[in-house]
């Protein structure tokens, strides 16, 4: 028996404590796996706060078993009750059993205590989760008055498919492991040229921005290069501008079975062992690799939209990448925009770093979401922290060019642009934010502002971007009787 008159708030405070971790429960189970709770706890904490279940679980365990932490009966009945209130995994029967020990008056202070720390959780996630906007939520974005961006993008003068080897790699199984901090998507991966799946961003104006390769075989530089120049239908809601995400296929990808079987024997073979591997042994590992085999090789199907039934089962069983994935797919097909943002974030309360990024452009970006820099500012920091780029440029965006004077940090900003130098040089994107932060550092450099400008202008015309803002501010930095001249 155990005394529940010392519960409060208070009793919580370091757990529940507004520290700001990247947001990283893969990590956590990692360490956990190593035994090293130390390091898992504060990830879980995190996790949990933002309403992830399996965190909460986690740490039900832990303060059940004292792994890391001073054994709490109290803390652990808690954890695990916001967990089965999602009705994670066996948190219901544990919960259950735990409380028929208790009597009535234990009950109640236990069930006042989940209360306060519920609220305590529910306006911790307020501050960070997306809102949808219901004004827009049944409108749907047309590209250039299409309904959808086309997926199979060709370059028929840039396709060679000569003498395919005939030895194939698979790079591993792709997946989201749980006991895993590393997290990709590769279903089918190649040694040679010519297989290319892409996931990028859609500006207003149409152009392809920050291409993330989610598949990949071989040279498949001249298709990317390609890719990025050819500008796509603008996206509009309503007669408004706004921007959008889309999945591209090159290159061998697609081709269709016949093709495949005729041309690319090997090729076709992978892809008949992933489904022999998901029929065999049916893991959430091997049916998420069949179903992402499925959305590249729609010919695979058994059923209409098998693959998004499939990531539909494996997300609703606790599989962060299918969770994300399927997320992803009800977004671009305009399917149902409430549900792709609920799995999106629910992949993000993982650390899935690729969804953490989509999350913090639909908070920036999103007609169907009330846009929220402070929000999206905190996944992207998550995300940059696990070292993805497009994130820690979008950080220095914010830091730098937001109406939100709290947000603003020149320094922060300036770190970021440094640590994907090397990256990002050739991105125009990239050029202009460091123009605007030798215009607001301490020391000032108006000429070497003015210069990255004219940069970056000159690298975006070139790719097709839109640049009429951009020039105007520089038409605006040069106005009066201000003289750039070298020193």
């Amino acid at each position: 028996m155990f005394c529940l008159k010392k519960c409060s708030t208070a009793l919580f405070a370091g757990v529940l404590s507004f520290n700001c971790y990247a947001v990283d429960v893969l990590k956590a189970n990692t360490e956990f796996k190593r035994q090293n709770y130390t390091a898992a706890l504060p990830l879980y904490e995190e996790g949990a706060k933002l309403g992830n279940a399996h965190a909460q679980y986690q740490l039900g365990v832990m303060y059940l078993k004292g792994l890391g932490i001073e054994p709490s009966t109290v803390s652990s009945m808690i954890y695990l009750s916001l967990a089965a209130e999602q009705r994670y995994y066996n948190a219901q029967s544990i919960i259950e059993q735990m409380r028929s020990s208790l009597d009535e008056q234990e009950l109640s202070l236990l069930d006042n205590a989940i209360k306060e720390q519920r609220v305590v959780h529910q306006n911790y996630q307020h501050q960070f989760l997306p809102e949808l906007n219901q004004n827009n939520i049944d409108k749907k974005v047309a590209f250039d008055g299409e309904n959808a961006l086309t997926q199979k993008v060709y370059f028929e003068e840039l396709v060679e498919f000569q003498n395919f080897d005939d030895d194939f790699q698979n790079s591993g199984s792709g997946l989201d492991d749980l006991d895993d901090d590393v997290s990709l998507d590769t279903a089918i991966v190649v040694s040679n040229p010519g297989f290319l799946v892409v996931e990028n961003d859609v500006a207003c104006d149409g152009s392809v921005r920050f291409v993330r390769e989610i598949q990949k075989s071989g040279n498949t530089r001249r298709f990317l290069d390609a890719y990025k120049l050819f500008p796509l239908g603008q996206p509009k809601l309503g007669g408004e501008s706004t921007e959008f995400v889309h999945r591209a296929y090159l290159g061998a990808a697609v081709n269709d079975q016949f093709y495949l079987n005729d041309n690319l024997p090997q090729l076709y073979k992978e892809t008949r062992r992933v489904l022999r591997a998901a029929k065999k042994e049916p893991t959430l590992e091997s049916l998420y690799e069949y179903a992402m085999a499925m959305i590249i090789f729609p010919w695979m199907e058994s059923e209409g939209n098998g693959a998004e039934k499939l990531l539909k089962q494996l997300a609703e069983k606790g599989h962060p990448g299918a969770m994300y994935e399927y997320g992803l797919q009800l977004y671009i097909k305009q399917k149902d925009i409430a549900e792709a943002i609920k799995w999106i974030a629910q992949a993000s309360k993982y650390g899935l770093s690729r969804a953490e990024y989509r999350l913090g452009k639909l908070l920036l970006s999103s007609p169907w979401v009330i846009n929220d820099e402070k929000k999206a500012l905190f996944w992207f920091e998550s995300a940059a922290q696990k070292g993805d780029e497009a994130a820690a440029l979008h950080v220095a965006k914010i830091k730098l060019t937001t109406k939100n004077k709290t947000l603003i940090d020149v320094t922060g900003a300036i770190q970021y642009l440094d640590a994907i130098s090397s990256s990002q040089n050739l991105n125009p994107e990239y050029q202009y934010l460091l123009s605007i932060s030798y215009r607001l550092r301490p020391q000032r450099d108006f000429k070497k502002s003015v210069e990255l400008l004219e940069k970056a202008i000159s690298m975006g015309m070139r790719t097709n971007w839109d640049t009429s803002e951009w020039q105007a501010l520089l038409a605006k930095m040069l106005q009066g009787n201000i003289t750039v001249t070298d020193f």
